[in-house]
C-alpha cells in the first residue's frame, strides 16, 4: 500500500489527463451555449455594416458544436480569427480590412466569450497532445 502511487503512476496520470479533457470539454460546451446569443448579435451587426457574412460563415450559419463540430469552426472562424490573429488573407479570407477592424472594435461583452472559448480549445489541444505523448512514449 505504501507504493501504490509509484506503482500506478501511469494509470493515475492517464486518469487525471482524461478528467482534465472531460472538464475542458464541459467548459467548451458551456462557452458554446453562452456564445450562441452573442454570435447572433454579432452577425446582425456585421450584416448591417457589410451586407453579408464571409462565404464560409454564411454556409455554416446553422452549424452547432454538438451536431457538426467541424462546420461550427467555419461558422465562428471569422470572429475568432479576427480577435486572435493579425489581419492576413489566410485567416481572414473574404474579409476586408474594414470588416476585420469592425470585429475587433465590437464591445467586449460580445467578444470576450469567443476569446475564452478559443483559450479553452487551445488548452484542450495541449492536454490531448500531452496525453498522446504520455501514452505512446512513457
Amino acid at each position: 500500500m505504501k507504493r501504490f502511487l509509484t506503482d500506478n503512476l501511469d494509470v493515475i496520470n492517464m486518469s487525471l489527463g482524461i478528467m482534465l479533457v472531460i472538464i475542458t470539454l464541459i467548459l467548451i460546451l458551456i462557452s458554446y451555449v453562452i456564445n450562441a446569443e452573442k454570435y447572433k448579435k454579432i452577425v446582425i451587426l456585421y450584416e448591417e455594416e457589410f451586407g453579408r457574412l464571409p462565404i464560409t460563415a454564411s454556409l455554416a450559419r446553422t452549424a452547432s458544436l454538438i451536431g457538426t463540430p467541424g462546420i461550427y469552426f467555419a461558422k465562428i472562424d471569422f470572429i475568432m480569427s479576427s480577435l486572435i490573429f493579425p489581419y492576413n488573407r489566410v485567416f481572414n479570407n473574404d474579409m476586408s480590412i474594414e470588416a476585420y477592424h469592425f470585429i475587433r472594435s465590437l464591445p467586449k461583452e460580445l467578444t470576450t466569450g469567443f476569446k475564452v472559448e478559443a483559450a479553452f480549445w487551445f488548452v484542450e489541444f495541449i492536454v490531448l497532445a500531452f496525453l498522446v505523448i504520455l501514452y505512446y512514449f512513457f
